[in-house]
């Protein structure tokens, strides 16, 4: 909404971010009634859903000692963070994400809310917040809504996700944290729609497993180009890779297992996201993210250099800009 500016829906409020070279700056544009009151309870919401009581600085000091390649991704993706995002939105949102882009991802999130959530009036527009399960439920035609609001095929798994979790209440989702990857992996992949890299993304962004690492074409790829080659021979020549003794044969045994697929499947996905655990393990889905974001840079590289068809001209329009209200509170970020 402006220059490193941003502006959601978040908490009950209407939250706008502003990112400084030494800290992120928010305030509250407006709010619904049920919602904290004051900045410093605000404060605290948001310094937890950035989770900045991790320090990616020390984490990157870590990862190091295993790669030294990790050093230029601590320059190159620096403030790459695990958000700690409200479970039902990231839930039903990466249920929407099975083969769509960002851009109509978005188009449909912001269409659920505008038809389930509650309506924030503030200087910079009107904001809805994402709804709770509880209120979706009230619709007695969930997947009659959902396929008006351009879901598709995936509007049957939204009903049929709201149906089981509804009697539920939101204990049950909560209580998740609280128990293993492995069971709480389980639980998700009985509500439709949601498959083992679905489950992980919301394990990993919102239910406190840090360990877990989503695995799909991008990080297989990763795998094979990071570390297969440099892993899977015999011996110590490990290219400047410090492994754990007491993990180094393992590790060395799921490269050798994982390069023997030349292109991905369920098997070769397991063996890239056991691998990636193995070796930078417990925070291996943190590690995953810088590693996923900078395949992501290095793929829109590659697209940029590709000679194009024929440019059509493109007419160009500057658009007026708001100038932000002042006294934006400070939430610092750890280095």
């Amino acid at each position: 909404t402006g220059p490193n500016e941003w502006t959601c829906a978040i908490f009950g409020h209407v939250v706008d971010l502003k990112q400084t070279d030494t800290s992120v700056l928010f305030r509250s544009l407006g709010r619904l009634p049920t919602a904290s009151e004051t900045n410093e309870d605000l404060k605290l919401l948001l310094s937890d859903y950035f989770q900045l009581h991790v320090s990616l600085q020390a984490l990157c000091d870590q990862w190091i000692k295993v790669d030294p390649e990790f050093k230029g991704l601590a320059r190159t993706q620096i403030g790459v963070r695990i958000l700690r995002q409200p479970i039902v939105e990231n839930l039903f949102t990466f249920i929407a994400s099975s083969n769509n882009n960002i851009k109509r991802i978005t188009m449909l999130v912001d269409k659920l809310c505008s038809r389930y959530g509650q309506p924030i009036g503030t200087e910079k527009g009107t904001f809805f917040t994402f709804p709770s399960v509880q209120t979706i439920s009230q619709d007695p035609e969930v997947e009659q809504t959902m396929k008006e609001l351009g879901f598709g095929y995936r509007a049957k798994y939204y009903a049929k996700t709201v149906e089981r979790l509804a009697p539920l209440g939101d204990a049950y989702l909560e209580n998740l944290r609280h128990i293993s990857v492995e069971l709480a992996r389980a639980e998700l992949m009985k509500l439709s729609g949601v498959g083992p890299k679905v489950a992980d993304c919301v394990l990993l962004m919102s239910l406190d497993k840090a360990n877990a690492v989503p695995v799909d074409t991008h990080i297989w790829q990763v795998a094979q180009k990071r570390y297969v080659g440099r892993l899977a021979g015999s011996g110590n020549d490990l290219e400047g890779m410090q492994l754990p003794p007491d993990k180094q044969e393992q590790i060395q045994e799921l490269a050798r297992q994982l390069g023997a697929f030349k292109s991905p499947s369920t098997r070769a996905y397991e063996l890239a996201q056991a691998l990636i655990v193995t070796l930078f393990s417990p925070y291996a889905g943190w590690a995953q993210g810088m590693l996923f974001s900078d395949d992501l840079v290095d793929s829109v590289d590659t697209t940029a250099t590709k000679p194009k068809a024929r440019p059509k001209p493109v007419a160009t329009k500057r658009k007026a800009e708001k100038q932000s209200t002042p006294s934006k509170q400070e939430c610092k970020d750890e280095p």
